[in-house]
């Protein structure tokens, strides 16, 4: 009893010291470096909306008094400090309930969240700030289970909605997974067999083991998955993701350890329970024996749990190393050097691919011998190339135990023996893509065979150095692009621009001095209309009233690509295709916009010329059959939205020919031209007139009225304007060779309509009906206005 209350009391001076230590270390802010937009950003969210997990002891959990608290809630405390920001904690939520409100954006940021495929379509995660082992834990009934492969078709418990069950779901299909609402729950149903196992995080374990009385179960294994514990922010929290991240980067070493310390630092240290309960006494020499395997089991269990401890005190160290962004081959060589001072008798060496991943460029293994180092550097990976190059040939391990007589040493075997190490284990470094990175290697000086710690160390081991790798490369891609960003902006010929939302310009790039003739200086802070003629202001208010009325129904708009005039410094007008695209806040709302701008002048007379060509009569300047068909297509469309009827009127000139016969087609190409003239002064702007052909003119008639008597008197009446109008006298000048002369003509059309609406047939059946409406004309004798009768 006396033993029990001293241990007890030790327990409660050991939580105590980090609660001190916190405190003082976090009465002593350090100052985040943030940019203006960054400190903006706080300024306009004072309050900041967390969801975390209500029952994920000892990362998160709420108290009795509910109250959240944990190593999560202490980072939370330390960067209010360091932000001058209050974040409010969401209570009442399931895990599950907050990832989907994570993912709506209703809540600024997510707590103590593994990253998965699944969820980065959704979140941006920042650095991990402490990773710890994912662990296997059975009853205690029978042999240990070792790793996943050993649960094939047994029932697992999972935490719904943690990462574990996307990861075992994904890799372990076979492995029937039991759901719990939390770690207590799936723990319960491995006591009351239920479940087979239950797979979850270490610390997370211990934890729950300690403080619900289940000392029954056992650590039974472990798995290749790590918990690697991160913020997450709705994809839209850029600014915000980026001011974590900076905050957690200004977070001292000894106030992360101060933390951890709190929550993490204490272990629960037992042994393994005798599992046969002794029915009968069988003397002294049995319970000696008995005794000696109950330490023995303990002894091993206390190795395994300090091993456990130093890996993760480890990784956290260059976690930390990574999260200051220090260089990649210090961050690596320090993984190296760690995994030699925790095991004196191992010689450790990481080896990166090229760009190309055909041999090995770079090599990271400070207790090796120079002549070693060099002799790997540029070896070409493959098949038995040494462990190496084996591994990162096949991306998988390989274990070679004794180099001497191994196939895959047979060429570097001399060297490597000189270099005194007899055996090399080797693992793939993989990337997030799951190409190969590079390998990280195990040597001995004596033939050696992995235990299931070592296999753990070295995969351990690999991530780490995939972290380091993948995160260094990330910071030179982002060096290349604020490069390429600067170039872009300010070395080409296209004008880069940003706006306000009130569309005051806030930047535009050098390349406007040179399409328009004003400075920079000049531009910014005045209205982006200043720029424009009054017809490309229109067109701008068209489409921003397009995309109001989009975004009022619910429609997101993105891109807009337009084209106008600009107005230069000299006066000049240019043709300018603008690309804009709207900015937002995180509600979705428009914040501003930003785009581009380039000078299409030559493409927009181009345009137009084809255009003319295209679609356009040379001779009347009318539209031409293809223009025609497609404005009657587009009518018909339109036809089926409004319910109004059209018509369709098919022209012919009386006694044409003869005029050419007499005159000469210039002269006949006079009279056409004003043939076309006077039939657009009878009809709106809506409708359309068409030169079908030789002295054909077809015209439609849009939108007239939702009855057929009704636009069938209006198509009468134009059809009669059209009639007296064509029918009038003509002055034809005809140019002759010392003066011109004028010739009186006379000329008649016969006129074919067509009252249709949206179900009477295709193109050419209407045009047929027209036709036909006009031959009838003629044949009543010319001069004449006839409409359809399909029963005629």
């Amino acid at each position: 009893m006396i033993k029990v209350l001293l241990s007890s009391i030790l327990l409660f001076l050991m939580a105590s010291v980090p609660l001190f230590a916190l405190s003082d270390l976090t009465s002593q802010p350090n100052i985040v470096a943030l940019s203006e937009t960054e400190k903006a950003w706080l300024r306009e969210h004072p309050t900041i909306k967390v969801g975390m997990d209500s029952t994920y002891a000892p990362y998160e959990w709420m108290n009795q008094n509910g109250t959240y608290v944990g190593m999560a809630v202490d980072y939370l405390h330390l960067l209010e400090r360091k932000l001058g920001v209050h974040f409010e904690i969401i209570k009442g939520k399931s895990w599950s309930q907050i990832i989907e409100m994570g993912k709506k954006g209703e809540i600024d940021m997510i707590t103590s969240i593994v990253q998965t495929p699944e969820r980065l379509k959704y979140f941006t995660f920042s650095d991990p700030y402490r990773e710890t082992q994912t662990m296997i834990v059975d009853k205690g009934e029978g042999a240990f289970i070792g790793s996943l492969e050993h649960l094939t078709h047994k029932r697992v418990a999972v935490e719904k909605g943690y990462f574990t069950q996307e990861a075992l779901a994904k890799k372990y299909s076979t492995i029937q997974l039991v759901l719990a609402n939390n770690i207590l729950e799936a723990l319960t149903f491995v006591m009351e067999g239920k479940a087979d196992a239950y797979v979850g995080d270490l610390s997370a374990i211990n934890y729950a083991i300690k403080n619900n009385g289940l000392e029954t179960l056992r650590f039974s294994g472990h798995t290749e998955f790590s918990s690697q514990h991160r913020f997450a922010f709705p994809k839209s929290h850029t600014e915000f993701a980026s001011i974590i991240t900076k905050a957690m980067a200004s977070i001292s070493k000894e106030e992360s350890d101060a933390i951890f310390n709190r929550w993490l630092g204490m272990r629960i240290e037992r042994g393994i329970r005798a599992e046969t309960l002794i029915k009968y006494s069988a003397g002294v020499v049995c319970l000696f024996l008995l005794f000696g395997y109950w330490y023995y089991r303990l002894h091993c269990e206390i190795k395994y749990r300090k091993a456990v401890e130093l890996r993760e005190c480890r990784r956290n160290s260059v976690l930390e190393m990574i999260a200051k962004m220090l260089p990649l081959p210090v961050i690596l060589e320090s993984i190296v050097k760690e995994v030699e001072e925790q095991n004196p008798h191992m010689i450790c060496s990481i080896l990166l691919l090229d760009e190309e991943k055909k041999y090995f460029c770079d090599i990271i293994g400070p207790s090796l011998p120079d002549f070693y180092n060099e002799a790997i550097k540029g070896v070409l990976i493959g098949e038995s190339v040494g462990s190496c190059g084996t591994a990162a040939y096949r991306k998988e391990r390989v274990i070679v135990e004794n180099i001497a007589t191994h196939p895959y040493w047979e060429a570097y075997k001399e060297i490597a023996l000189r270099a005194g190490v007899q055996s090399c284990w080797s693992e793939p470094i993989f990337a997030s893509d799951e190409t190969v990175l590079g390998t990280f290697a195990i040597y001995h000086a004596k033939p050696q065979t992995p235990s299931l710690a070592d296999n753990m160390l070295i995969e351990q081991s690999a991530n780490l150095a995939r972290i380091a790798i993948e995160k260094s490369r990330v910071a030179t891609q982002l060096k290349a692009s604020e490069e390429l960003y600067r170039h872009l902006t300010e070395e080409v010929s296209d004008v880069i621009w940003k706006t306000n939302r009130d569309l005051i310009i806030t930047y535009i790039s050098p390349s406007d001095e040179h399409l328009r003739g004003y400075e920079a200086s000049e531009v910014i802070g005045h209205h982006v209309f200043e720029m424009f003629t009054q017809e490309g202001i229109s067109i701008i208010l068209d489409n921003m009233k397009r995309r109001a009325e989009a975004e009022k129904n619910g429609i997101r708009t993105n891109f807009a690509t337009y084209e106008v005039q600009h107005r230069c410094k000299d006066g000049k007008l240019i043709w300018g295709e603008i690309i804009s695209k709207p900015e937002r806040n995180e509600k979705g709302e428009i914040t501003g916009y930003h785009g581009i701008t380039r000078e299409v002048s030559e493409r927009k007379a181009m345009q137009d010329r084809v255009q003319q060509l295209a679609f356009y009569d040379p001779l009347t300047k009318l539209p031409n059959r293809l223009l025609l068909k497609e404005r009657l297509n587009h009518v018909m469309y339109e036809m089926k939205r409004t319910k109004k009827y059209s018509a369709l009127f098919f022209i012919d000139l009386d006694n044409f020919k003869s005029l050419n016969d007499t005159q000469g087609h210039s002269v006949g190409d006079i009279l056409l031209c004003q043939v076309a003239d006077r039939l657009m002064r009878c009809v709106r702007e809506v409708d359309t007139v068409a030169r079908f052909g030789g002295d054909e003119f077809v015209v439609i008639l849009d939108a007239l009225h939702e009855d057929k008597e009704s636009s069938t008197k209006q198509a009468q009446t134009i059809a009669e304007k059209m009639r007296l109008s064509v029918s009038a006298l003509y002055l034809l000048s005809i140019p002759g060779e010392e003066n011109e002369h004028v010739v009186e003509h006379r000329c008649t059309a016969s006129i074919g309509v067509l009252v249709f609406n949206s179900e009477e047939g295709s193109q050419d059946d209407l045009l047929k009906r027209a036709d036909t409406a006009m031959y009838n004309a003629k044949e009543a004798g010319r001069d004449q206005i006839c409409f359809y009768d399909r029963e005629a």
